[in-house]
């Protein structure tokens, strides 16, 4: 693409080189979030996955999201110290190009710390957003390098890291809403055309159709009640994801923009978290809890650890596992008496649970490092 994009240079503050093994369009939406958060008070550089090309080496750069997403580009056909080297190569002429000097370092994966070598680096930090199910995790030895390498290390709290060699500084991250955004839902409207000749009453879930939801959960809810129909909206999934069996009240929808979520939920009843037991004994920690709660949508959830604290302790969450208990937790949900109530506790609960707010801890930790004397990494 030519010449690099400038970055943002009236932002305070290090800038931040972000250096992933996931491509910009396929980080999640949490990540999404706290990178853009970050843009508006540090310069941000975004290096994704590496991309096989014909050509010579190279990389590009584009402005998205109010940062610089760089894409490096190696040619095929390399051994793995050869594409390494080339990667590295890459990294140290975007930190000159982009000028990006005292910058701070930070990686979403061990693998993308492994192929990193750069110096300077004011500061490296290590975010593990998929936690012990993130796409490389068996690769033990890297990922404990990772966390021995890191000054600081921030985690979604959500996940079992006993026995872990966590590093000198480790930082459980909450959870965060865009709760301006699902409070949309609240207001109605019209149905989304392919929602609007869905009968009531409407169960729904969004989010990946892959192993960690319970598949065969949702076709025994809809076999006990014929009368329930399931929503399906699937945005995340790959084309490899198991299949549905065919039943009248079962509805998938298929792919939506964030932006329309909203409209969507506006149409349920009731928002369901079936997720599977492999999921809960890894700590999966959805983002969706807060969304539907946001949306003013009651959940009926199986029993994963970080919904059941807070939220079902709080009364905000209903917890089931088997499904003659999904359906009694949904008959509940429909017929609450205390909504008005219900929805009260639910803001409060929403209170200090932006993304600005999970910023606002990373932050404040980023800031108070590097104002002390920069750390000599081996």
């Amino acid at each position: 693409m030519g010449r690099p994009l400038p970055g943002q240079t009236s932002v305070a503050g290090h800038p931040v080189l972000w250096v992933s093994q996931l491509a910009w369009d396929a980080i999640p939406r949490r990540l999404r979030h706290l990178l853009s958060c970050c843009a508006r008070q540090r310069r941000v550089v975004f290096v994704e996955a590496v991309a096989p090309t014909a050509g010579p080496p190279r990389m590009a750069y584009d402005h998205r999201a109010g940062l610089v997403v760089a894409t490096p580009y190696v040619p095929r056909g390399l051994t793995g110290d050869e594409a390494t080297a080339l990667f590295r190569g890459l990294l140290d002429g975007a930190v000159r190009e982009l000028g990006l000097g005292g910058f701070v370092l930070c990686h979403d994966s061990p693998r993308a710390l492994a192929a990193c070598r750069l110096k300077p680096a004011a500061t490296i930090y290590y975010d593990c957003p998929g936690g012990p199910r993130s796409p490389h995790e068996g690769d033990e030895l890297l990922r404990e390098e990772a966390l021995r390498r890191a000054d600081v290390v921030f985690i979604d709290g959500g996940h079992d890291l006993a026995g872990a060699d966590l590093g000198p500084s480790t930082h459980f991250l909450p959870g965060g809403v865009d709760a301006a955004h699902f409070t949309r839902a609240r207001a109605g409207g019209l149905d989304p055309a392919d929602q609007r000749e869905i009968p009531h009453p409407r169960l729904g879930f969004y989010g990946a159709l892959d192993r960690d939801v319970d598949l065969d959960l949702l076709v025994a809810i809809a076999d006990l009640r014929t009368d329930f129909h399931i929503v399906l909206i699937d945005h995340e999934s790959g084309p490899d994801r198991p299949r549905l069996p065919a039943r009248p009240n079962i509805h998938e929808l298929g792919p939506k923009p964030y932006a329309e979520l909203p409209a969507y939920l506006a149409g349920w009843d009731v928002a369901l978290l079936p997720f599977s037991r492999e999921a809960a004994a890894h700590g999966v920690k959805p983002s969706q809890t807060l969304e539907c709660l946001a949306a003013g949508k009651p959940v009926v959830a199986t029993p994963l650890r970080d919904l059941i604290n807070p939220y079902a302790i709080q009364g905000l969450v209903s917890i089931a596992d088997e499904p003659e208990d999904f359906v009694i937790a949904v008959e509940c949900e429909l017929h609450r008496a205390d909504r008005r109530r219900w929805l009260q506790r639910v803001d409060t609960c929403l209170r200090g649970s932006s993304w600005d707010d999970t910023w606002g801890v990373m932050e404040a930790v980023l800031a108070r490092l590097v104002a002390q004397p920069a750390v000599a990494h081996p």
